[in-house]
């Protein structure tokens, strides 16, 4: 590489930051333009890009830039509500009207920049045009990456870091990000992506700079050898079928139908998001649920789990039961099985990643009392079966963006529920892992006869075994 081109250069043969350290021994560095660093979950990619944005002067760091005065911005998708400075403690309570009378809607969250021309020119290259008037926490998890990323854009940083930038983008959205992305080199701001899966890697990124086992590897600049990163096969085990629990049938099985809804709706003020849907899943039927950002997936979702406060405006069963005759909120919990993008923003726990997961074979309300020998053991089983189980004794704050929702899936799975409920369960996982949690759920709902519903925005990562498809449209 000419010496001229290089944007980041890592000086020294160690990079730190927090407790995480990472090798670089051959000394590696970062060309201008767009490029994106690879790695498997748990590679450190997300703690290379702190290194970039936060701490060049810290932990023994030294890192040269193309510019001493380069300004770092790094992008995560993290809690919506450090957009806000609002905070709450549960994914149910962001729902909550209580806490909805303190958020504010984008419009007023902005201010001025509501009028302001570049906000305006980047929100409608990204087809924000309809969210300034909706409250923040009810924000799609696509519509709020893509306010984010305009966010980001509109203070015009010399090196942009996106970790997992795709996730949560339906395809038109996808597009639309990378025509941004590729427009920015040209007006003086690179980027770096931090990626998972070798199939995200962009035509247009002009150097891949791998990682795995919090290692740098040499950098690849050939065109070829990216073209062949992209098009790798994911290498994936094959699961021992004999190595999943069997639960024993739990009270109530008796039901035809898992869930359905009645001329449905969801309104904001005046805004509907949801309206006349009618749609039913019944006992063993798997479903993929599609749409684009901001039809209402997620919110529906939320509403056959009892999290919605408009559940109850709308006519919804419940295995054979309607809603509101009397069930509780904790007994629909205990037969669902619910992993969302939310949950994962909000979870807290101090406890070990095995104890997490042996927690999901509790009801609601015994969840957190102490973990028995035998349900640790169900758990290490599962994460196993996960191949996650070298993560056993750490805590759940400490593991990367994909090991976090590795550990919420086995947790959903452990419990082996009537009703399995994944909204976009592979957001930032790698290809392995992919591959994995595809075939578990296939294994899982046709040996229980389990109702799934499943949300993706790529027919590629739906499971094979679904055999129904519900489309919502955008209102």
């Amino acid at each position: 590489m000419n010496n001229a081109d290089f944007l980041i250069r890592f000086s020294s043969p160690r990079l730190g930051y927090g407790s995480v350290v990472l090798d670089n021994s051959e000394l590696l560095e970062i060309p201008q333009g767009v490029s994106v660093v690879l790695g498997p979950n748990g590679a450190g990619k997300s703690t290379l890009g702190l290194v970039m944005e936060k701490g060049r002067y810290a932990y023994g760091n030294r890192l040269e830039f193309a510019r001493p005065d380069m300004k770092v911005r790094m992008l995560t998708f993290t809690d919506i509500h450090s957009f806000t400075g609002i905070d709450v403690v549960s994914h149910e309570q962001r729902l909550e009207s209580t806490v909805n009378d303190f958020v504010p809607t984008v419009a007023e969250l902005v201010g001025q920049l509501a009028s302001d021309g570049e906000w305006l020119r980047l929100c409608e290259s990204f087809a924000l045009r309809d969210v300034m008037d909706k409250r923040i926490n009810y924000l799609s998890s696509g519509e709020l990456r893509k306010l984010l990323v305009v966010n980001a854009l509109r203070s015009r940083p010399d090196l942009l870091v996106l970790d997992n930038p795709y996730i949560g983008l339906d395809s038109a959205s996808r597009l639309e990000l990378d025509a941004a992305l590729r427009s920015l080199p040209a007006r003086g701001t690179s980027v770096v992506m931090l990626l998972c899966d070798p199939a995200d890697i962009p035509a247009y990124a002009v150097a891949v700079l791998p990682m795995d086992g919090k290692t740098l590897l040499p950098l690849v600049t050939d065109r070829a050898a990216i073209d062949a990163l992209r098009s790798q096969a994911p290498a994936c085990e094959e699961i021992d079928t004999s190595q999943i629990p069997h639960r024993p049938e739990a009270e109530g099985d008796d039901y035809e139908v898992a869930f359905s809804i009645t001329d449905g709706h969801v309104s904001y003020g005046d805004r509907r998001i949801i309206s006349g849907l009618d749609w039913t899943v019944r006992r063993g039927e798997r479903w993929a649920l599609t749409g684009p950002n901001g039809s209402g997936k997620s919110l529906l979702l939320s509403m056959i789990c009892g999290d919605h406060p408009q559940a109850y405006a709308n006519r919804i069963t419940l295995f054979d039961r309607r809603r509101g005759s009397g069930e509780s909120i904790w007994e629909i919990k205990d037969r669902i099985g619910y992993v969302c993008p939310e949950m994962q923003l909000y979870f807290r726990s101090p406890l070990p990643v095995v104890d997490v997961v042996a927690q999901g074979l509790r009801s609601a309300l015994n969840r957190y009392a102490r973990i028995t020998d035998s349900e640790r053991s169900e758990a290490l089983a599962w994460l196993r079966l996960m191949a996650i189980s070298h993560l056993k004794d750490q805590t759940f704050d400490r593991l990367s963006s994909g090991e976090q929702r590795m550990v919420l899936l086995a947790r959903a799975f452990i419990r082996q529920p009537r009703l399995l409920i994944l909204d976009e369960p592979l957001h930032g996982l790698d290809a392995p892992a992919k591959q994995r949690i595809r075939r578990l759920t296939d294994l899982l709902t046709g040996r229980n006869s389990t109702s799934l519903i499943f949300v993706s925005h790529y027919p590629h990562e739906i499971p094979s075994g679904v055999s129904h498809t519900k489309t919502l449209m955008k209102m």
